[in-house]
């Protein structure tokens, strides 16, 4: 059973005017949420279905991800953000039975699976614990070539992790935690609902912000700091606008209260770093994978190392064999769905990275990203990369072997798009063998027109430079605004 369920029963029992969750107007006790689970537990308690949810990150999905969490029911929370080819797969891949959803999104996915209801109503039964059940969900990824990938978790990963993050960023009762990210990865539901139910602090939903993740402007910061958040998650690209945010508006920090920024989803540039310790905000990197219950190795709050993404979290060991990172760890998935494959205790993540003298982890890039130039030389675009981003403080950058063989970078939001003055600064920090021929300079508009982010905002590599190769028209010219 979730430990998060049965410290929800203490708070009931102890507390229950505590408030849990904030989503607009509706502040919701403890009392409340626990009895409107009851809704979904006594709905299914007596069943083993898979059942699914495709909602807004909200008070509504908190409630009955819970009360299904409560049963013998398998879960499977699916992503808003896939495309309707995407969850069509997914739905046949788990064998769902049931999906929940809200107003919202009911439309959509009822074309799609005829077997759609909407949320239960709220209900004013008693909670009563339910006896100890064995959990599990399965969380779907995107990956790196956008087909839908099942990773099977349970109560055992997922307390686990729980309780090593809770410990990490000394998460307590006076804490506010603001759910941007969406709600069907398992991080966001471990630190939007399952910290907050074992902590007794509090989570903010903003359906109205999270709907528009990938087009967020600055001015979401200020409701942030409105709720007095604490803590936060986010992408490279959201840090990026609270750091650009706080410089165009420096009296905002006075009323700073955040007590870890934590970044992940894809590798933040030393520069963007390096500008939010300036403004002296505590942004901290770390490293995970759904395979491993979200997360592996984080920074210290207290002592964190720029350009690593922290030390492995305490019972999870990290290997590097032939320069790949290796996990053994009791958060290791019991599988993908579908696989009869066995992990033997070990998942090899394909991250190539090092461990310095000091026990920090540093990821370098991925082991089937190597890139072998017509000069015979071989080389990993993640180097190229740092190269790049570390001397000319350019925060985003790819590095691929484009349709006419030769050495491309696409370079994001890059100031003045020319060519020449790029081309000549990366001439000076890049090995001349290792010099790209050709730049493309994109945007977010970009990306978003061609749907190439996946669910933390991260740029779909593969799909990026797919979607360049097969755009004929730019081939052309020598320099390419996209």
């Amino acid at each position: 059973m979730l430990n998060s369920l049965i410290s929800l029963n203490k708070i009931y029992q102890q507390n229950p005017e505590q408030i849990l969750f904030v989503e607009g107007d509706v502040k919701l006790t403890a009392k409340n949420f626990a009895s409107n689970m009851m809704a979904y537990i006594k709905q299914h308690h007596h069943e083993k279905k898979v059942i699914g949810i495709f909602a807004n990150n909200s008070i509504d999905w908190a409630i009955a991800e819970c009360g299904l969490s409560a049963t013998n029911n398998i879960f499977v929370p699916l992503p808003r953000f896939f495309s309707d080819e995407q969850l069509s797969a997914v739905i046949i891949n788990s064998k769902l039975d049931l999906i929940y959803t809200d107003k919202t999104n009911f439309d959509r996915i009822k074309k799609l699976f005829d077997k759609t209801l909407l949320f239960l109503k709220n209900s004013k039964n008693t909670f009563v614990m339910p006896l100890n059940n064995i959990h599990k969900r399965i969380i779907y990824t995107s990956g790196t070539t956008g087909s839908p990938k099942g990773v099977i978790q349970t109560d055992i990963q997922i307390n686990f992790i729980v309780k090593l993050l809770i410990n990490h960023f000394k998460v307590n009762k006076g804490d506010v935690y603001f759910s941007l990210l969406p709600i069907s990865t398992l991080l966001e539901q471990i630190t939007s609902i399952h910290s907050v139910l074992e902590t007794s602090s509090k989570t903010i939903f903003d359906p109205k912000i999270s709907n528009q993740i990938f087009n967020l402007k600055n001015n979401f910061i200020k409701k942030v700091i409105k709720k007095k958040t604490s803590i936060l998650c986010l992408t490279p690209t959201l840090l990026e606008a609270l750091i650009n945010f706080y410089e165009m508006f420096p009296s905002y920090l006075l009323l700073i209260r955040f007590k870890a920024i934590t970044v992940g989803g894809s590798k933040c540039s030393l520069n963007l770093l390096e500008r939010a310790k300036k403004l002296k905000l505590p942004v901290i990197e770390g490293y995970g994978l759904s395979e491993a219950c979200s997360v592996v190795a984080v920074n210290d709050l207290d002592k964190p190392k720029l350009g690593s993404v922290g030390k492995p979290l305490p019972g999870v060991s990290v290997k590097i064999i032939k320069n790949e990172i290796v996990i053994q760890s009791k958060s290791l998935m019991e599988g993908y769905l579908g696989s009869k494959k066995r992990l033997n205790k070990k998942f090899y993540t394909g991250d190539l990275g090092f461990i310095d003298k000091e026990g920090y982890l540093t990821v370098s890039g991925r082991k089937d990203e190597i890139i072998a130039l017509k000069n015979g030389r071989s080389i990993n675009p993640s180097w190229i990369k740092q190269l790049i981003t570390k001397s000319l403080k350019i925060d985003e950058v790819y590095v691929f072997c484009n349709n006419e063989g030769k050495l491309a970078i696409a370079v994001k939001n890059y100031s003045n798009n020319n060519f020449k003055k790029l081309k000549k600064k990366i001439d000076l920090v890049v090995p001349e063998y290792a010099r790209p021929e050709r730049i493309y300079f994109i945007n977010s508009i970009f990306l978003r027109k061609n749907k190439l982010l996946n669910s933390n905002g991260k740029v779909i590599k593969q799909k990026l430079y797919h979607t360049i190769n097969s755009n004929l028209n730019i081939q052309k010219g020598k320099n390419d605004i996209l």
